[in-house]
């Protein structure tokens, strides 16, 4: 797990929540107080190898929390770091010495640590687990920069072969590219969701939550493609999808050739009445149509076992997100009027994508909403945001770093609601290189041109251009 410098800095804003902190040798115990209003204390033990005894909310949904920036901070550890954090809590009760003073500047208040002035050496930390190595086929090495679970792992190498059998070569053309930058574990939680169980039979969709530009839909997009599953269309959220538009609806489809019963009665009759059928015939049978269902967006990929990517889900009609509660609890169905139920096949998997605060968003319905395993997207850091820069655009590090810089400070002002949401756009850094590299002006130019010239607001335009000033010096 990566402990960022948000993480440390989210901590000096709670120092004030620190009861004390005890030392012994290359240990540090703190006792907290994990909010103001709850009073409850709780101990976090580090070692300076970077290993934590540690539990919480947030940790426990493997998400570095401030507390985890607090043992960061008082072991000095450069940030972004890897921290191994054990998730049962250990409070060791034989420390040496109250070092709160050290760190705070006032004796510490504790009362889940022991503090002693002579003592017992603090052992050592258990070594930790290696998880065993996973053979991964040479065309899959890939997999290994998003560094799954071994367990995990395991479960999407077997999906992926079995998808080898199962796919046609059209099908694989449409296996979207793996180009998700993982920042923290949302990556690895949205996979262990679509492969739930022994063999992924309990699958559960997930639904990505994050702001603009956070990268859901690429997400999205890299899942599909580490379970090797095509993707035939996205769904968009809005007012023009329909039960019609994904289901389908009947439809006339010509059927070659006469019924020979019918024929034979039709030539009999004819020759009776001394008619000719020769040139009434082969018009007779190119016009013969049946009734039958042709199948909508959704229900091709159910039908074909393949992904379906749904954006802006909160922007669905309430009679749209009805039809996908079969598909998304345990019985994995489909109900199409006119066909019946039609069951998905061990393949099939579907993802969502949403944000708040949209014009045209929607609350989601609880009973809908809990059939996701929800997962928050956050914006990619600095340093990732500039390697995804270099990598789409083929700039020089020096310039991606300068705009990952000025996308997060944007995003800061966006936070305190200085700005709104819309300037944030990962695309628009990538158009300013482009047109910088074709001549269009400067880098600061280029910045200014792609990211103000859509704001209706000369307040937010002039607040742009002052923070692209002051980063594209």
């Amino acid at each position: 797990m990566k402990v960022y410098a948000a993480n440390v800095k989210k901590y000096e804003e709670n120092r004030h929540l620190v009861c004390g902190i005890a030392k012994a040798g290359a240990y540090i115990t703190v006792e907290y107080i994990s909010h103001s209003r709850s009073g409850t204390r709780h101990a976090l033990l580090a070692h300076r190898d970077g290993i934590v005894w540690h539990t919480c909310q947030a940790n426990e949904n493997k998400r570095p929390c401030w507390h985890l920036g607090m043992a960061a901070s008082l072991w000095d550890w450069s940030v972004p770091v890897d921290v191994t954090c054990h998730l049962e809590q250990r409070v060791l009760n034989y420390l040496w010495w109250d070092a709160t003073q050290d760190y705070l500047g006032r004796p510490g208040n504790f009362q889940l640590v022991a503090i002693k002035t002579t003592g017992e050496a603090a052992p050592e930390p258990p070594p930790v687990t290696e998880e065993p190595e996973i053979p991964i086929p040479d065309e899959d090495a890939w997999l290994k920069e998003y560094k799954l679970p071994a367990r995990l792992l395991e479960k999407v190498i077997r999906f992926r072969e079995a998808q080898k059998a199962r796919l046609s070569e059209e099908q694989k053309a449409r296996i979207p590219k793996p180009r998700y930058i993982s920042s923290e574990n949302e990556l690895r939680v949205a996979v262990a969701a679509l492969l739930y169980g022994e063999n992924g039979e309990n699958w559960e969709a997930p639904l990505l939550i994050g702001p603009k530009s956070s990268g859901k839909s690429t997400l999205a997009e890299t899942l599909a493609a580490i379970l090797r599953l095509p993707v035939a269309q996205k769904v968009f959220g809005g007012t023009d999808v329909n039960a019609e538009w994904l289901l389908g609806g009947k439809t006339l489809q010509p059927v070659e050739g006469v019924d020979p019963v019918v024929e034979a009665k039709l030539k009999i009759a004819a020759r009776q009445a001394g008619i000719d059928l020769s040139d009434v015939l082969p018009k007779l049978k190119q016009a013969n149509f049946r009734i039958a269902h042709e199948a909508g967006l959704l229900l091709q990929a159910v039908q074909a076992g393949e992904m379906v990517i749904v954006d802006e889900v909160n922007m669905l009609a309430p009679e749209v997100t009805s039809l996908l509660h079969g598909l998304l609890d345990w019985q994995k169905v489909l109900t199409v009027p006119g066909l019946g139920t039609v069951k998905a096949p061990e393949s099939f998997r579907l993802v969502s994508c949403m944000n708040y605060g949209y014009s045209g968003t929607k609350e989601l319905n609880e009973a809908f909403q809990d059939r996701f395993r929800s997962v928050q997207v956050p914006h990619l850091p600095e340093e990732q945001m500039a390697a995804l820069l270099v990598r789409e655009t083929g700039c020089e590090r020096d310039v991606a770093e300068r705009l990952a810089s000025l996308f997060h400070k944007l995003a800061n002002r966006v936070e305190n609601g200085d700005l709104p949401e819309r300037i944030l756009s990962a695309r628009a850094l990538m158009r300013a290189v482009r047109e910088c590299r074709d001549g269009c002006g400067d880098l600061k130019e280029a910045a200014m041109s792609v990211l103000t010239e859509g704001l209706g607001d000369k307040y937010a335009r002039d607040q742009v251009k002052d923070i692209v000033e002051a980063c594209l010096v």
